[in-house]
C-alpha cells in the first residue's frame, strides 16, 4: 500500500499522541516490586505500531518525541537520560528482530529487555558502580513479561489498524477514480 506523506506524518503523529498519553497513564500504575527500574512499557506499543506500520523513521520519530516530552511533563532530567537510552537501545533491536523475521511478540520481548539492560548501563555510570548489574535478571525476567503484554497489545491493535488504514486508502482510491471517470465524460462504477 502506498501511502502519501500527509498519512505517514498524521499516523505517526497520531502513534506520538497516544505514546504520550500510555506515558501518563503508566505514571498511575504502581507495580508491587522492591526493584527499581520495573514498569509494563505501555507506551512501547505506540513505537511497535509505528515501526510496523509506518517503518523505522516513523518509530524512532515517536521515540525521540515521546520520551522528550514525557520527560518535561512527567519525569526529572535524569529520568530522560534513561528513557533516550532505553528507547534508542530498544528501538535499534526492536528493528533489527523484525528484519530477521521475529513476530510482533519477539520484536517487543527484545525491546524490553535491551530497554532493560540500556538503563541498567545507564544507572552503573551514573553511581559509578559495576554492582548494579547484579538486578539485571529480575529485569530481565520482568522485560520478558512486560514485553509480551505490550506484545499482545500491538499485535491485536496492529490487526485493527492496518484494516482501517487500508480501508481509508481504498476509499480515497475509489474517489479519485470516479474524479477520473467523471473527467471523461462517463461513470464507471
Amino acid at each position: 500500500m502506498m501511502r502519501s506523506r500527509t498519512e505517514l506524518i498524521t499516523q505517526t503523529a497520531a502513534f506520538t499522541a497516544a505514546g504520550l498519553v500510555l506515558s501518563y497513564l503508566e505514571t498511575f500504575i504502581v507495580l508491587p516490586v522492591s526493584v527499581p527500574g520495573i514498569r509494563i512499557g505501555l507506551a512501547n506499543v505506540s513505537t511497535i505500531l509505528a515501526l510496523y506500520l509506518c517503518g523505522p523513521l516513523s518509530a524512532l520519530t515517536v521515540t525521540l518525541i515521546r520520551v522528550s516530552l514525557a520527560s518535561v511533563l512527567f519525569q526529572t532530567p535524569v529520568s530522560f537520560m534513561y528513557s533516550i537510552a532505553g528507547g534508542l537501545v530498544s528501538l535499534a533491536g526492536m528493528i533489527v528482530c523484525r528484519r530477521t523475521g521475529f513476530s510482533v511478540y519477539g520484536v517487543s520481548v527484545s525491546g524490553a529487555v535491551l530497554h532493560n539492560f540500556s538503563q541498567v548501563c545507564v544507572a552503573a555510570m551514573l553511581i559509578g558502580n559495576s554492582y548494579i548489574f547484579s538486578i539485571f535478571p529480575v529485569l530481565a525476567g520482568a522485560g520478558v513479561g512486560a514485553g509480551l503484554l505490550t506484545g499482545l497489545c500491538a499485535s491485536v491493535l496492529q490487526k485493527r489498524l492496518e484494516y482501517i488504514f487500508n480501508r481509508s486508502h481504498y476509499k480515497e482510491m475509489d474517489r479519485d477514480n470516479d474524479r477520473i471517470s467523471e473527467g471523461n465524460g462517463r461513470r464507471d462504477i
